[in-house]
């Protein structure tokens, strides 16, 4: 009686029947490491690229190389953002806020002054990066420290003044104050951010059922 092993010729088949798939996993491996390969920065982004650990950052626009799984890059814009603080036109912040129909925040905008008046005061606070790694780093914080910031800066800035100051020729000293305190306060802290600009948008005494 002769007994005939099938398992070589089943092995060999299986090998051969394995060969595209193992092909297709490698061709798309080095799909996936092309494409990794490279980024593209616009006029308005930098990058922080980080090599086993060590940031560096890219300024210049346009298409840059990277080492697929080894170099990781964070894009940051280079755009002056704003914040408002008083007052909002987001909708999600509150129903009914637009561009055309700002919203009032009254407990980030009512404050007393210095003669011991309520007021309504509306700031707008322009920020933007300024040291890119640091900016990376802060990035899941720094807009509440900006905030948190700045409101206390304002609070007591704003309780220096007399009510009609703040409404009428204080304007001016206040925006200035403020945006000082801030802006050196934001080194002190670095968190790759900087003040470009302190604007009172609005002040004026609350409604009367305050």
């Amino acid at each position: 009686e002769v007994v005939i092993d099938n398992g070589a010729d089943n092995n060999k088949k299986m090998k051969r029947m394995l060969r595209p798939v193992k092909f297709a996993i490698i061709l798309a491996l080095v799909g996936v490491a092309a494409l990794d390969s490279f980024y593209t920065l616009s006029e308005n982004e930098m990058a922080v690229v980080t090599t086993f650990g060590k940031p560096s950052v890219q300024e210049a626009s346009g298409l840059h190389f990277k080492v697929p799984l080894i170099q990781q890059v964070t894009k940051i814009s280079k755009a002056i953002t704003g914040m408002q603080i008083g007052y909002t036109t987001d909708p999600e912040r509150a129903e009914g806020a637009s561009m055309e129909n700002p919203v009032s925040i009254e407990k980030e905008s009512l404050m007393i002054t210095n003669d011991f008046n309520l007021i309504n005061v509306d700031f707008y606070v322009e920020y933007m990066v300024t040291d890119p790694i640091q900016a990376v780093r802060h990035r899941n914080v720094y807009e509440s420290i900006i905030k948190n910031l700045a409101q206390s800066y304002i609070r007591d800035t704003v309780g220096l003044y007399n009510v009609d100051d703040v409404i009428t020729t204080g304007k001016t000293q206040i925006q200035e104050r403020v945006k000082e305190q801030l802006t050196n306060r934001l080194v002190e802290e670095n968190i790759g951010y900087g003040i470009y600009n302190v604007s009172i948008q609005d002040s004026g005494m609350p409604r009367e059922d305050v």
